[in-house]
């Protein structure tokens, strides 16, 4: 029963990120903005992790399953994919390097953060 009141706070929570994306004047993802809110939740401490722990393992016990669809179309438009493998091949490539770029930036940043917090802190405390 824990796991569907779980399941139900995070259905919620992406109903309200659709809801917002829907009224923002521009394009943006509705499940980017649940993210968001849950982010935000679980920073506040308004949500604990343990509160969502047992839905969260479901995710990754099951998280195999939510690819199938995807494999299906591919599989399904090989013939489209074989007429464009150089252009897809080369996004793939360049989308590869910059999003690990990214998160060797945002690894460099938040140690950069933490570092700060820890000078801070020793100051405070001497």
């Amino acid at each position: 029963m824990r796991i569907l009141l779980q399941l139900s706070g995070l259905f919620i929570l992406t109903l309200i990120g659709e809801a917002i994306s829907a009224l923002l004047p521009f394009t943006f993802p509705g499940t980017l903005i649940a993210m968001f809110l849950l982010l935000l939740l679980l920073v506040t401490g308004a949500v604990k992790e343990t509160q969502l722990e047992e839905s969260a393992s479901f995710f990754s016990r099951y998280m195999a399953m939510f690819f199938v669809p995807a494999g299906v179309e591919i599989v399904e438009n090989l013939e489209l994919l074989r007429t464009s493998w150089l252009p897809l091949l080369a996004i793939s490539i360049i989308s590869l390097f910059i999003t690990f770029l990214a998160a060797a930036k945002a690894v460099e940043g938040a140690e950069c953060i933490l570092a700060r917090r820890k000078v801070q802190n020793e100051r405070a405390h001497n």
